[in-house]
């Protein structure tokens, strides 16, 4: 049996290398053949964070190469995997040649990707794309989300089957030494240029914070052209993947600002786990998924103003015991619900209860 995996962007791309990458060791354990094709590939991810804008012949490129890919080589698969859509900003017509073939798919979520479309600005993407997601989730075998909000969705799109998978972390891979080095109490945050913008919604208590306190905020993979309008003198760190964990470790507590709007409703809490399974106290904006991975006073608060935000990252500079217990709490919380080794038993099902249905 032969899985043909659509994912949006290669390993450098955090959704694709978090909700498809690191469960591919265990398709290939399970004895399935498979082949991954992103539509984005690391040229277009590196040309887009370094000048803040799409590379448009390149786009159009990789555009035409998921089409012939959809047309022609889905063909030689038993199953699809597709992050998303199969083509953003375009009507299912290629989700309907999949079933017009009778090709099987399963599409991932990990983001309120159809209010890309519902909510835009433009009008005409309102009206022809509006119901677009709900069309893919509907001639799918299967949808995976990774938030709550996304499930809901799917349900009023009447999908046939439906699974909640979050996105997880590996935690062999998060292991950090029993003493933080730094001097200086590090708040810290972990993102990309697209998701900088939210630490601008807590400028104000976060200057206050460091002006008052022996403090500094890392942030890792932060947009540097917002640099200039930040208030408090911010340490921007370049992100790696074979790095990011060791910065992580460095902080004192992780943060997670977000505004709430209906696309961030759908938002996973990933740098959440993150940060939780590195054993760092978590303090986040109470929006969508948030709510359910930060159980406030346990593991994190939640902070639904700017004095909450000032209040509790004033709790956690003074305790070090609080910090630790939160901390090693949250990382229970993440060994039990949001590892690698709790969902990917569930992933694999998913996948062979399918491959058992065509083989039929």
């Amino acid at each position: 049996m032969r899985v043909l995996f659509l994912t949006k962007y290669d390993r450098l791309g955090a959704s694709s290398r978090y909700r498809t990458f690191q469960y591919l060791p265990f398709v290939k354990e399970s004895g399935i053949d498979f082949d991954v094709k992103p539509l984005f590939n690391e040229e277009y991810l590196v040309y887009k964070y370094k000048y803040g804008r799409e590379n448009k012949f390149l786009t159009l490129e990789r555009l035409f190469k998921r089409i012939k890919t959809v047309l022609i080589d889905s063909w030689k698969y038993d199953l699809l995997v597709i992050e998303k859509e199969l083509i953003p900003y375009f009507p299912p017509v290629f989700e309907y040649y999949l079933k017009l073939i009778g090709k099987p798919y399963i599409v991932d979520y990990d983001d309120a990707v159809w209010h890309n479309y519902d909510n835009h600005r433009k009008k005409i993407i309102r009206l022809i794309l509006k119901n677009k997601i709900k069309t893919v989730m509907k001639l799918a075998s299967v949808v995976i989300g990774g938030s709550e909000y996304i499930i809901e969705y799917a349900e009023n799109a009447e999908s046939k089957r439906i699974e909640k998978i979050p996105t997880v972390i590996d935690l062999r891979k998060y292991n950090c030494a029993d003493e933080k080095k730094e001097e200086k109490f590090v708040i810290g945050w972990i993102g990309s240029p697209s998701t900088s913008k939210y630490i601008l919604r807590i400028n104000e208590p976060l200057a206050r914070f460091t002006k008052r306190y022996n403090a500094v905020v890392h942030l890792v993979g932060f947009d540097k052209r917002l640099k200039s309008k930040l208030l408090f003198d911010g340490k921007i760190i370049e992100w790696n993947e074979h790095t990011e964990v060791d910065e992580i470790c460095k902080f004192d507590v992780g943060i997670m600002p977000l505004e709430d709007g209906p696309f961030e409703r759908g938002k996973c809490g990933f740098k959440l786990i993150q940060y939780m399974g590195c054993k760092k106290p978590v303090i986040a904006s109470p929006v969508g998924e948030n709510n359910i991975i930060v159980k406030h006073g346990f593991n994190g608060y939640l902070a639904e103003n700017s004095e909450d935000w000032f209040n509790y990252l004033e709790i956690f500079y003074h305790s070090c015991e609080i910090r630790q217990k939160f901390g090693k709490n949250g990382f229970e919380v993440v060994k039990n619900f949001y590892s690698l080794d709790v969902t990917k038993d569930s992933y694999l099902s998913v996948l062979l209860d399918i491959l058992k249905e065509v083989k039929i």
